[in-house]
């Protein structure tokens, strides 16, 4: 990761926050994500939103769509999207790999693309939704002590594509020592770039279990928050890495998560 700097700029007039979206084979739904965060509402102080879309080696172009359902101009994969709400324009990159490498490696990719503007990120995939307070709380939060805050989590709406339920996902509030023993922290949570780059960002070797990994990294000198509302909505589509990835891959994560960990330990 490049080299931290100050989220605290006096000279800075405004936040900047940097939404980033890894998509892979995610055409047809890709717009809906966006859509979420651009019906959503302002923080209490003045955003410069960010939003960088990472095509990690799709089939199924999902630049198209979002040229097609947007009317979209771009220039060298730069362009503006307009805020529902405030009538503010966000910028939004769009970065193509032409071979997958990974959702760890995307979101690497699109911090460094936006490191020197912006002060924070969030996370969101490219089949899921942000709910429309998601940004305005999680910011609101995040300067209440943004060189003490890591990270800002809430609760989640996990929604069955395929069946049609809903279930409200309780996230517990922020506990070091459960964290270490499960992912207590949901996958698209507000992260202080601060922390982000001393922690060095995702390991872009594991393919499941990479934000535990970072929250756990993070955590390790900064705090996470949690906000007790369900504030994005989780698709389960059958392509999840709950359902696509071997189990195997899995239980290598974990074991590599702890070793990790312990080798930490014993250099502090």
């Amino acid at each position: 990761m490049p080299r931290p700097c100050n989220t605290n700029d006096e000279n800075r007039k405004e936040f900047q926050l940097t939404i980033i979206i890894p998509c892979h084979n995610h055409a047809d739904m890709i717009c809906q994500a966006l859509e979420s965060i651009l019906n959503q509402a302002a923080p209490s102080v003045k955003t410069q939103l960010k939003i960088v879309v990472v095509d990690d080696g799709s089939t199924d172009n999902p630049l198209s769509a979002i040229k097609e359902y947007y009317g979209w101009e771009e220039e060298n994969g730069h362009g503006k999207l307009k805020m529902s709400h405030s009538g503010a324009y966000a910028d939004l990159y769009f970065i193509r790999n032409n071979e997958p490498t990974g959702p760890s490696a995307a979101r690497n990719k699109a911090a460094k693309h936006v490191w020197d503007n912006t002060d924070a990120f969030m996370m969101l995939d490219a089949d899921d939704l942000y709910l429309p307070n998601k940004i305005q709380k999680s910011v609101n939060i995040f300067l209440t002590d943004p060189k003490r805050i890591g990270i800002v989590y809430t609760d989640a709406i996990i929604k069955n594509l395929n069946t049609g339920t809903e279930v409200h996902e309780y996230r517990q509030p922020f506990d070091r020592q459960q964290l270490e023993r499960e992912c207590i922290i949901s996958n698209t949570p507000l992260i202080n770039k601060i922390a982000f780059g001393k922690a060095g960002g995702y390991d872009e070797t594991m393919r499941t279990c990479e934000d535990w990994d970072l929250w756990l990294r993070i955590t390790e000198e900064f705090v996470a928050i949690h906000i007790p509302e369900p504030l994005h909505v989780y698709h389960v589509t059958g392509r999840n890495s709950t359902d696509v990835v071997p189990i195997e891959i899995w239980q290598q994560n974990w074991a590599k998560i702890r070793h990790k960990m312990m080798q930490r330990r014993h250099v502090s």
